[in-house]
């Protein structure tokens, strides 16, 4: 068995290839011949992606985090070409909810003990985008592409919640609420708004669950929208998200979809898996089952 193991040479903090290299020895013990392959860019993850598929690798796995992802999960969708995940990202939102451990030995385990399972990915289509694009976690909208921005901008601020928080602080006193349509089975919906998250597994930024009955296996989306409210209320809000409380307050409701369309009055910065992914107008839908995705022999998720 051959596994091509891409790294992202940036990604936790430059020591991402000492990590993929521990995962590379434990592979090795499990009778993998595993192939480190440096990456420059996400363009470069691709291309590495698609080279590994043309000389038939058994399995593609990424040593960085969601956004290294994002950019091989353009290729592997729709294949049977399994991906692999050794986490080194900020976030790591993805292998949070597939519960790959983060320990790269560990990590390296799930693909050596070789249980595979079909997950759904979303696809967004939306100006500034040539074609649709696959996401595997949640498309951003409002405030939380502000933020997605700034971390993206900033890539020395600290990863997970923590990095999001003080982002979302210094970004909230100057933010404008934007107006927004938002379109799909049962739901038409057209104000201002403070974000709007769609979304295939239940958290980003690091664990914010802002989506918390997503299933990354369900066949939905589940749309969330946090309509305007005072920015005092907001920052009282923040922390409910991390519990996923907040879906309990009248700001917010969660829609489960199977398409959106986004509209913004202007055109709006839309984020997927921390990655630009153009503005509004946008259509996004699910495409269930449409990747194979190593996963650990005890994941609960349905």
């Amino acid at each position: 068995m051959r596994c091509a193991l891409i790294v992202n040479p940036v990604a936790k903090r430059g020591k991402s290839i000492l990590l993929a290299q521990r995962a590379q020895k434990r592979l090795t013990q499990y009778g993998w011949e595993c192939d480190l392959l440096i990456s420059q860019s996400g363009d470069h993850i691709r291309q590495l992606t698609r080279q590994a598929m043309a000389k038939k690798y058994d399995a593609v796995a990424i040593a960085g985090g969601d956004g290294s992802i994002h950019h091989a999960v353009q290729v592997l969708a729709k294949t049977e070409t399994p991906l692999g995940i050794i986490p080194c990202g900020r976030g790591n939102d993805l292998v949070r909810t597939l519960g790959i451990p983060h320990n790269p030995e560990e990590a390296a385990d799930v693909i050596g003990q070789g249980q595979i399972k079909r997950i759904d990915l979303g696809r967004i289509l939306a100006a500034n985008l040539l074609e649709p694009r696959y996401y595997c976690g949640i498309v951003t909208c409002g405030f939380d592409s502000d933020v997605a921005e700034f971390a993206h901008r900033h890539r020395n601020i600290p990863g997970g919640w923590f990095g999001y928080v003080g982002a979302a602080l210094v970004l909230l006193a100057q933010f404008e609420f934007p107006e927004i349509l938002v379109q799909g089975e049962g739901v038409d919906f057209k104000g201002q708004i403070l974000l709007v998250a769609t979304a295939n597994c239940p958290a980003y930024g690091g664990g914010l669950n802002i989506a918390p009955m997503a299933q990354i296996d369900d066949g939905l989306l589940h749309v969330c929208i946090v309509r305007r409210t005072s920015k005092i209320r907001i920052l009282f809000l923040m922390p409910t998200v991390f519990t996923g409380k907040h879906v309990l307050e009248p700001e917010v409701s969660i829609h489960p979809l199977e398409r959106v369309r986004l509209v913004g009055k202007k055109p709006l910065p839309l984020y997927a898996d921390g990655e630009p992914v153009g503005t509004t107008p946008a259509e996004i839908w699910v495409e269930p089952k449409s990747i194979s995705v190593f996963v650990p022999r005890n994941e609960l998720f349905s």
